[in-house]
């Protein structure tokens, strides 16, 4: 835990983060820009986890996004190793990137932080997107409540046949 701490205090001064794990491992650190990203150690697992929310997801947009983040997770081909979620407790999407411990180096913590950072905005941005964009597709989708079964007779409706 020594030489974790003294990196991650290494790459908050170069950040210009206040990085330090609390007596439970854990650390909250908020982004210039109002992100939040959690750094946790798992000490029983020798391993440190990046964890981010990304943002909501209406239940109306759920099936359309999850298909959509479900893909990208696939073989971890657009998360450079991370790992879209779900916190149903929240009701938003996540990210999160257990980094094993064992062989890290200052510099390999450093990078994955730093690659952490950028794949949250990426994602955080990709997230709006996909939710914007399921809206309008739901928009443009007509209600059955609002479906013309034919205003006036002779219109091509046949009630009795």
């Amino acid at each position: 835990m020594t030489e974790l701490k003294a990196t991650l205090e290494g790459i908050g001064a170069k950040s210009g983060l206040d990085i330090a794990l609390d007596e439970n491992g854990s650390c909250t650190l908020e982004l210039a820009d109002g992100r939040v990203i959690v750094l946790q150690e798992r000490a029983d697992l020798n391993e440190l986890d990046f964890v981010a929310n990304l943002g909501t997801v209406p239940e109306e947009t759920r099936a359309e996004v999850f298909t959509a983040l479900l893909a990208a997770n696939f073989y971890w081909n657009e998360t450079l190793g991370a790992t879209l979620s779900w916190n149903a407790d929240l009701e938003e999407a996540g990210l999160i990137y257990p980094l094993p411990l064992a062989d890290a180096t200052p510099e390999s913590v450093e990078t994955i932080f730093t690659r952490f950072i950028e794949l949250q905005a990426a994602w955080s941005d990709r997230l709006a997107g996909l939710v914007a964009a399921a809206q309008e597709d739901d928009a443009d989708e007509p209600d059955d409540e609002d479906e013309d079964y034919g205003e006036a007779p002779g219109d091509g409706l046949i009630i009795n046949p």
